[in-house]
């Protein structure tokens, strides 16, 4: 079972696997009291989104999140599995993950002051089969920056591995004047909505909740 900073959780009644390496998707899951385990897939999504960039935003996210899950549940049949990816979007460009703190200060100075849209997609795969898929976004507007508040922020948070170069769900949400949307899309995976769906497919309910030992 995955470890988890609260004593309580809600026990599963069937395999549930993230296939994502994502540290805020793996604390909301964690906050919410789901049972999981992490499994990381190997996919190349440079190759991926070179063939998917004609698509809208909406569908290139859910192609990411169902690619990861869909190469998971290939390994664990039985299993329940999570995909999950997020884009954020300025202008119509990606902002992927800046890498080094230099491309996430660039970056933060281009959305400094404007508004851009964060898309999170989500999927549950089970037998390689696609169950359910989902996304949504938040439209995020960010205040007018000083340059040395974005090198400040930069090098207090190091946020080089964060799509858009800043983690909302910390010191990051300084950077906001507001935000349209759910706090959960910000961070990465839509929380409320896939909640709901592995209520209906009986994989998640109240009437098991248990404690670390």
């Amino acid at each position: 079972m995955t470890s988890r900073s609260a004593s309580l959780f809600i026990q599963t009644k069937k395999p549930l696997i993230l296939a994502s390496g994502s540290a805020s998707r793996q604390v909301m899951l964690k906050d919410a009291g789901i049972n999981f385990k992490v499994v990381t897939s190997d996919v190349d999504e440079a190759i991926l989104k070179e063939k998917i960039c004609a698509l809208p935003f909406n569908e290139q996210v859910i192609a990411l999140a169902a690619a990861k899950a869909s190469v998971v549940s290939s390994q664990f049949p039985e299993a329940f599995v999570i995909g999950g990816d997020q884009m954020c979007i300025h202008e119509d460009t990606i902002f992927d993950k800046p890498g080094t703190q230099e491309n996430a200060i660039n970056n933060l100075k281009k959305l400094s002051g404007t508004s851009h849209f964060q898309y999170s997609g989500i999927c549950i795969y089970q037998n390689n089969i696609p169950i359910w898929k989902y996304s949504e976004y938040a439209i995020m507007t960010m205040h007018e920056l000083s340059d040395q508040e974005i090198i400040n922020y930069v090098q207090a948070e190091d946020p080089i591995g964060a799509a858009g170069a800043y983690k909302f769900e910390s010191l990051g949400c300084n950077l906001f004047k507001s935000v349209e949307g759910s706090s959960y899309t910000v961070r990465g995976m839509p929380l409320l909505p896939l909640l709901n769906q592995l209520r209906e497919l009986d994989i998640i309910n109240l009437e098991a909740i248990e404690t670390l030992k």
